[in-house]
């Protein structure tokens, strides 16, 4: 109750009545109790469990000073929210309402830093890399969520091109560039590549269900019902190896 209460004193200087900064609030609370749902269950100790849980509440932190200042949340039209997010909880120390300890500020902030990057920064540190692997993976989860359930979208897949790197992407099983996205198809096919970047197997059945709804909102025909296969696919194989 502490930690929501300290967010919900930090999101409440923003108008909650606009719906884009209403849902970041509650997928902020989500993607935390993702977190401690899954650093349970990959046998996180209880101090890795609790960082999860901070982790989790403040990993979009700056999307509400970004919507405050640019009306969006695109990046590119506006600035990386991790970063911002790293500048008002280190550099204006929003950190110490959160964490007293100090020596955890390296860890959650790197795993903020990491969480919507292309690739995680390499690193030797295994506790530091497997707390950035984690809300990669919970985020995901709670986006495809978000747009599979709970709101209406405004993409839906239509007759504009497709980047063939893109879908050579989802076929190889890898993630796709956002520098690649040229129409509202690639935006959408983008994501259907982001389910490659899956750390953790205990995590591919929730991402696929979500997924699935995911494309259900999306498709007006079959026409990429192979890329969707392809994903799905690939999900069931890793939920298999746990």
């Amino acid at each position: 109750m502490f930690l929501k209460f300290k967010f919900y004193k930090y999101v409440s200087n923003f108008n909650m009545k606009e719906e884009a900064i209403h849902s970041k609030y509650f997928h902020s609370f989500r993607v935390m109790k993702l977190q401690e749902k899954y650093a349970k269950a990959l046998g996180f100790n209880k101090k890795d469990i609790k960082l999860a849980k901070i982790i989790g509440l403040l990993h979009d932190i700056g999307r509400f000073e970004q919507y405050k200042v640019y009306k969006t949340y695109d990046d590119q039209m506006s600035t990386d929210h991790a970063l911002l997010g790293v500048k008002i909880l280190f550099e204006d120390n929003l950190i110490k309402k959160f964490v007293k300890d100090e020596k955890d500020y390296e860890l959650i902030k790197f795993a903020i830093l990491n969480h919507n990057k292309y690739q995680i920064d390499k690193l030797s540190d295994e506790r530091f890399i497997k707390h950035a692997k984690l809300i990669r993976d919970t985020d995901k989860i709670d986006i495809f969520y978000v747009i599979g359930y709970l709101k209406d979208y405004d993409h839906k897949f239509d007759n504009s091109k497709v980047n063939p790197k893109i879908v050579k992407n989802i076929l190889n099983h890898e993630i796709a560039n956002y520098k690649e996205i040229r129409t509202n198809n690639d935006f959408l096919l983008l994501k259907f590549a982001a389910a490659f970047d899956l750390n953790y197997d205990l995590a591919a059945k929730e991402l696929r269900e979500n997924f699935k709804h995911f494309y259900e909102k999306i498709a007006k025909d079959d026409t990429f019902e192979k890329l969707y296969d392809e994903v799905v696919s690939y999900l069931i194989e890793r939920e298999r190896k746990c």
